[in-house]
């Protein structure tokens, strides 16, 4: 039996009318918008469907359209029977993570994000920040070294994700940024750009924002998970609501360890990416070449799974759920073991 890893992107990925064929096709997708509409007073049919590029790309709205349009779909593919062994997601898509674990309701997700993206762009007002997104050519370490050479005591920028062995995204003052920007141009050509802060800070620009959630996060509860999650801060597999509950909170004000998250999906035969964008599955190429790979947001692509999701079932309507004990088989390599002939 193929073991199956899925992943959940996030922000940058949003486009007006993504999803749209699966919500007109399936009731399951529509009580989930009605649902989220209803929860937050915005109307995420229009939002999603037929608002402008600026609208649903802004904080407080992209990031709630985002995850209702990735746990809508996980939600129709899972009644289907898909059974991921591992799953994760990329910044915010880690909320849909969450809810895909079975530790996360849908409600608590879409309460928490709301008060996130509300407190970010509020936090974002008035202040000059930037994220640069740098592909190729640069060691953490050496990355590290030419932005604490440009910062200041009032005017900081953090490696906020390390996405593939050499890329990252660097978030923090403009200037710093600007300056980071202009020394990739001079020094060797390097692929760099300016990208949108809605990709997020995370570093200690954020500690205030941690500090407000805090107020509402007794109001949200985490479940014991079915399926393992591998967090964006630690970038490990866990499988307790408390480990989830805390790497949740820390990823707000800490990097993305996204090249160590996708380490942990390498005992997974197929990698599914569902949601808009294809971004993750590129990166997960670099890394893994030769496994199977699916994007899922239309509903051809949902017609593609279909032999999958039979397979793995082994022609059962109702399969049996697996055990979380299974991620450790998942990731078990020979070299775990020692090998001493004496």
């Amino acid at each position: 039996m193929k073991r199956i890893g899925i992943v959940f992107p996030g922000y940058g990925e949003q486009f007006v009318g993504m999803g749209k064929d699966i919500y007109d096709d399936s009731r399951v997708v529509q009580e989930f918008f009605e649902q989220a509409s209803g929860s937050t007073n915005i109307n995420f049919v229009k939002l999603s469907f037929a608002s402008s590029g600026q609208e649903i790309s802004s904080v407080q709205h992209g990031y709630l359209a985002i995850f209702l349009f990735e746990s809508s779909l996980y939600e129709l593919l899972k009644r289907k029977g898909l059974q991921p062994d591992f799953v994760a997601g990329y910044g915010i898509g880690e909320y849909t993570a969450c809810f895909a674990s079975g530790s996360l309701s849908f409600v608590d997700g879409l309460y928490f994000l709301n008060k996130y993206s509300q407190f970010y762009h509020q936090f974002l007002q008035d202040k000059e920040y930037s994220v640069l997104k740098v592909t190729r050519d640069f060691s953490i370490e050496r990355l590290q070294e030419i932005i604490n050479s440009y910062s200041t005591e009032n005017q900081k920028a953090y490696i906020a994700a390390h996405n593939t062995q050499e890329g990252f995204y660097i978030a923090g003052s403009s200037i710093v940024i600007e300056k980071v920007q202009q020394y990739c141009k001079e020094h060797v050509i390097r692929k760099v750009k300016d990208i949108g802060i809605g990709y997020g800070l995370h570093s200690s620009l954020m500690n205030d924002i941690v500090d407000q959630l805090k107020l509402y996060y007794h109001k949200i509860q985490f479940k014991p998970l079915k399926t393992p999650v591998i967090t964006n801060v630690d970038g490990v597999y866990v499988t307790t609501p408390e480990a989830l509950q805390s790497a949740v909170m820390r990823r707000v004000n800490h990097r993305i360890e996204w090249f160590e998250v996708s380490k942990g999906f390498e005992g997974c035969d197929v990698i599914i990416s569902i949601g808009p964008g294809k971004q993750l599955v590129e990166w997960f190429k670099e890394l893994y070449p030769d496994k199977e790979y699916y994007t899922v947001s239309t509903l051809q692509d949902i017609e593609n799974l279909n032999s999958l999701i039979e397979d793995q079932n082994g022609g059962e309507v109702n399969p049996k759920e697996k055990s979380l004990h299974d991620a450790d088989l998942v990731n078990e390599k020979q070299s775990d073991y020692d090998n001493n002939d004496d």
